[in-house]
């Protein structure tokens, strides 16, 4: 009767040990030694430990024997005195799929001959299909060393195994997922959200969209319910992430086999000996992939150059667009943009519009947050390339925004570059740029100077200070006040205002938009082309339209702050100069 071969049974936390260390050290072989307990001729690994190789290469590990007996001193003194746990063998990886070599046999035979009991080896070669191969060696009765195949029993799967994806897992219109390791990966996470949000994408991530439930059902969920795209963010500590590795990476894989999605590797693991090249072979060798290229051989993107986190959202807002222009062109659509500053995000607000624009509003909502204002412009110009290249010759704009987002919003969309912009206000009333033959002409602009009470300075030539109020009896004491303040002073001021009806006509937002806009140049004319500071009081559906007839000025846009009460007064908020390489924002001013 033939015995069956002999068992090394291995548990979770040995495997994650070697996994991870292996991982961490391709192509050199690692290894170190085998924790655990006896059953008959069985051999039970519950922990693996980490021993340096004394000079490890691709195809070497000799362990470091001083090393080897300190750690397993200190560990064994951490168990009780009954725990039936203690060295049981050693385990080193091979990186390419391959069984233990006749050096290791005979190490194992040496090494047996010095214990009473089965002496267990593993050689983790990843890539295979069997990874491990084991071997047990014995001192038999009379002195000779015995070695036998031993029958490798992994941990089981913590996961359900994959099915196929369902219908409508990739959505053109859908989410951004951002998949990575929130010990070291978090910050780089927020900083990718923040700008795709800020640049009209809509994102999943789980500390805002992961809802109540069991997480990986909840992944499940997000993960086949309609993304557009997704970014994988790799970090060193991702090797430890079982969530990223077993559940994510897969999906996210087999949701890149569809062209209509796009997968985006956002990579921050330097190369040995330099901080700003990464390593393009570390995402397979973390997420447990080598020594294939899976990930090698698509696009990375490098997250230790300040161009990393553009190129990504460069190449998603394309993505987008290429999913969305057939049906722009041969419907003759509108080029769609939702655009928000107060409301927080979330991945729901995915719908139907082309982009949705989104960035973190202050806590208060009076005004802009500054990183905010910095992320868009960061973005502006490429979602202003987005937009041109859609080709569709009208683009409407929903939703509502701080008056400075509306303003450089505009900017982004310029006369030159953007045939007509439409702007939907809460009651869907469209105000359009393009004069339209029922304008009710009820509305006149009215341009009134300001005399300057401070001194002025040689500087003082350069600017110029302008009150547009779009409302009925604008209230000018917050202007007054920013006039007083100025510490340089300005060559002129004015104030240009409405004459009409108490409510604007959206049907005249073309033609005022356009006198409002040649007054601020005309103004600025007279003093030299001067640098314009524009205190902006009105809707923002005119804000907008205003803000792409100023390419040719450079403005100093203020938002409105009422706190403390009663002591109103206009903040600067950002620097519009549309002409230039780096605009439509070229500063952000705001300070909080």
């Amino acid at each position: 009767m033939t015995r069956p071969a002999p068992r090394i049974e291995l548990r979770q936390a040995a495997y994650e040990v070697m996994a991870s260390a292996t991982a961490q050290q391709l192509p050199r072989e690692a290894g170190g030694i085998l924790l655990g307990y006896q059953e008959d001729a069985n051999v039970v690994v519950t922990h693996a430990l980490v021993v340096d190789g004394q000079g490890a290469s691709t195809h070497r590990y000799v362990r470091d024997d001083v090393k080897a007996n300190t750690l397993l001193t200190e560990f064994l003194a951490l168990r009780a005195d009954d725990d039936p746990t203690g060295y049981v063998g050693e385990w080193h990886s091979h990186p390419a799929p391959s069984g233990p070599s006749p050096t290791d046999l005979a190490a194992m035979r040496a090494m047996a001959r010095e214990h009473d009991g089965p002496i267990a080896l593993l050689v983790y070669a990843p890539g295979g299909t069997d990874p491990f191969s084991g071997l047990i060696a014995r001192r038999q009765r009379w002195g000779p060393v015995t070695g036998k195949t031993a029958t490798v029993l992994p941990p089981p799967q913590r996961f359900k195994a994959l099915g196929p994806l369902p219908k409508g897992a990739v959505r053109p219109d859908g989410a951004v997922f951002i998949s990575y390791r929130q010990t070291d990966g978090s910050p780089q996470a927020e900083s990718i959200e923040n700008l795709l949000r800020a640049a009209g994408l809509v994102v999943w991530r789980d500390h805002t969209d992961l809802r109540a439930g069991t997480t990986t059902d909840r992944l499940e969920q997000a993960l086949t319910q309609g993304l557009s795209a997704a970014v994988l963010v790799v970090t060193p500590d991702i090797v430890h992430s079982n969530i990223v590795r077993e559940r994510e990476l897969p999906r996210l894989l087999q949701l890149d086999e569809d062209p209509a999605f796009s997968l985006c590797i956002a990579n921050k693991t330097a190369s040995a000996g330099s901080d700003t090249r990464c390593d393009y072979d570390a995402p397979d060798r973390l997420l447990r992939l080598a020594p294939s290229r899976t990930l090698a051989d698509k696009k990375q993107s490098n997250m230790l150059q300040p161009s990393g986190e553009s190129e990504i959202v460069r190449d998603l807002l394309m993505h987008r667009v290429e999913q969305r222009k057939p049906a722009i062109r041969s419907q003759n659509r509108a080029f769609t943009i939702r655009v928000q500053t107060r409301p927080a995000p979330f991945a729901m607000d995915a719908g139907e519009d082309d982009l949705h624009i989104r960035i973190r509003a202050a806590s208060d909502g009076r005004l802009p947050l500054r990183e905010g204002l910095q992320r868009l412009q960061t973005t502006l110009p490429l979602t202003s390339d987005a937009v041109y290249a859609a080709g569709a010759q009208t683009v409407r704009v929903f939703g509502g925004a701080h008056l400075s987002v509306a303003l450089a919003l505009g900017a982004a969309l310029p006369e030159t570059k953007i045939g007509n912009v439409e702007v939907v206000d809460t009651r869907g009333a469209r105000w359009t740029s393009v004069q339209r033959g029922d304008d009710p002409l009820t509305s006149e602009l009215h341009t009134q100077s300001v005399d300057l009470e401070q001194a002025q300075s040689p500087d003082s030539h350069d600017r110029v200070a302008i009150f547009l109020s779009l409302t009925a009896n604008p209230d000018q004491t917050a202007f007054e006040q920013l006039l007083h303040e100025y510490s340089d002073g300005f060559a002129a001021a004015a104030v240009i205002s409405v004459a009409g009806e108490d409510r604007l006509d959206p049907r005249e937002a073309a033609r005022l938009s356009t006198a409002a806009a040649q007054q601020i140049k005309a103004l600025a004319a007279h003093s030299g082309r001067a640098e314009v500071h524009l205190a902006f009081h009105g809707p923002y559906t005119m804000a907008l339209l205003i803000g792409r007839c100023l390419n040719t000025l450079r403005t100093v846009v203020y938002e409105w702050d009422g706190a403390p009460p009663g002591k109103p007064r206009y903040t600067p908020a950002l620097v519009l100069e549309p002409g230039v390489t780096s605009g439509p924002i070229t500063e952000v001013l705001l300070d909080q």
